[in-house]
């Protein structure tokens, strides 16, 4: 299951946004334009973002954020891994703010392939070769590539 949400992930090398808010915004138009996301959906979805966001900052330190939503309009988990040269405000949990970010949507209906995704991404957010690596990554092919080296082996 990691290998395709791995191999369908959007990936942004460079978020443009300063605030959390419009860097959720951007996320789930690149989910949008990556087609994991219909455009008559992204409007709900980017409410349930906020709303998810509210009751809790999905910063989970060094970092790296993971919002995350379930939702009935979603076929199958998907994610969008984007990173930021300019960290952003979290309210993380560590207090640090954020320049890596997984944005996990599942289908209402899967929800342990939902907590799959999240204990993979939460094994990753504390791995401190995969945080730099990442940030050092010069392209998407070469996160992806670094995604599918430490993705789980089936």
């Amino acid at each position: 299951m990691i290998d395709s949400l791995v191999s369908s992930a959007a990936i942004l090398t460079d978020v443009k946004a300063s605030t959390k808010d419009a860097a959720l915004k951007e996320l789930l138009l690149a989910a949008q334009t990556a087609g994991i996301v219909a455009k008559k959906s992204a409007a709900a979805l980017g409410k349930k973002l906020l709303e998810r966001e509210a009751i809790g900052s999905t910063g989970l330190g060094n970092g790296v954020a993971v919002p995350h939503i379930k939702h009935a309009d979603i076929a199958a988990s998907s994610l969008v891994l984007a990173r930021t040269s300019t960290p952003i405000e979290w309210q993380a949990i560590d207090g640090r703010p954020v320049s890596i970010m997984f944005l996990v949507v599942s289908p209402s209906e899967d929800p342990e392939a939902h907590l799959q995704c999240l204990r993979w991404i939460s094994t990753l957010a504390r791995n401190a070769d995969f945080r730099r690596f990442l940030l050092d990554a010069k392209d998407e092919t070469s996160i992806r590539d670094l995604l599918r080296e430490l993705s789980p082996k089936s």
